[in-house]
């Protein structure tokens, strides 16, 4: 399996403003270090839950055999199910075999395909995240980033309990 991110949140879960209010910082001299230390400190978060937070577009390619241990393609009641990583799922745009375009169902984060796709090479391109801004994120996330903005900016390791109940869990 390969995941890429083909296009990236168009704006991070908090502001510079709100950064710097929370760190009590005044000065204008180091936006430019801030700004690269909340995209770090969301991407952070990211990793830990295993969720995208706001809307971002990915790709992922199943190339077959794929193992019978693998949480993310299985075979149940005659179809196949492919559950995409980064949840909430906002939407499919395509999928496909090979270069076709091919029908299927979307069940919360999961693609319900033809069981005559088993063992085929796919391509599912989808849009993951809470919403577009950062109002559509759940309130403790977003206080997250602004935490993990303070231990990158203090040169401390990402230490966020707040982030338990939203890690995702795959079953083997």
């Amino acid at each position: 399996m390969r995941l890429y991110l083909s296009i990236s949140p168009f704006q991070e879960p908090v502001t510079l403003e709100e950064v710097k209010t929370y760190l009590r910082i005044v000065s204008d001299q180091e936006d430019d270090l801030l700004r690269t230390i909340i995209s770090s400190a969301r991407a952070s978060v990211e990793n830990i839950t295993g969720r995208a937070l706001l809307k971002q577009r990915w790709r992922m390619q199943l190339t077959p055999p794929y193992p019978p241990s693998f949480p993310l393609v299985k075979s149940k009641t005659g179809e196949v199910i492919v559950t995409l990583p980064f949840p909430p799922l906002l939407g499919v745009d395509s999928v496909k075999a090979g270069e076709r375009e091919i029908p299927y169902g979307v069940e919360e984060d999961r693609v319900i395909l033809s069981p005559l796709l088993w063992g085929k090479g796919l391509s599912i391109d989808f849009w993951a995240g809470y919403g577009e801004t950062s109002a559509s994120l759940p309130p403790d996330l977003k206080m997250a980033v602004l935490m993990g903005t303070r231990f990158l900016y203090e040169g401390q390791a990402i230490n966020l309990p707040i982030l338990t109940p939203y890690k995702v869990m795959r079953v083997m």
